[in-house]
């Protein structure tokens, strides 16, 4: 397949982005990780996982935009738009999402605390009535 100067660049636009789609998705990883905490074997089975999407992310892409054809400069792209994505965006998705995920189960688990202090509150009164 013959590609022109103008194609290429459009290529080469397109791994640049999928390298920041592949960075969104390493970070959404990361703060899963973060969340979780899971253990080892665990982890190495998120990392294959991982590994695994990002390939299938990043060879869909390609057959989308030029037909399968891997080319150097596709992959700087890639490896261009993941740095990119990564020393503008990075850190600051990770935190955002456990931050949100801390707020929104701090939200859910209120209800269930405030019922759980209230039942311990009552049982601790009616431990010291009984005493007396």
């Amino acid at each position: 397949m013959i590609v022109d100067t103008s194609n290429q660049a459009y290529i080469f636009l397109a791994t640049v982005y999928g390298g920041m789609l592949l960075g969104i998705v390493y970070d959404l990883y990361r703060a899963f990780r973060m969340i979780i905490k899971p253990g080892r074997w665990f982890v190495a089975l998120l990392d294959l996982s991982f590994w695994i999407l990002a390939v299938i992310i990043s060879f869909s892409m390609l057959f989308r935009i030029n037909g399968g054809e891997i080319r150097f400069y596709t992959f700087i792209g890639l490896g261009m738009g993941w740095a990119l994505y990564s020393l503008i965006i990075g850190g600051m998705l990770v935190k955002l999402l456990v931050k949100i995920y801390e707020i929104v189960t701090g939200i859910i688990l209120w209800p269930f605390r405030t019922v759980y202090r209230g039942i311990k509150w009552l049982i601790g009164k009616f431990r010291k009535d009984g005493n007396n």
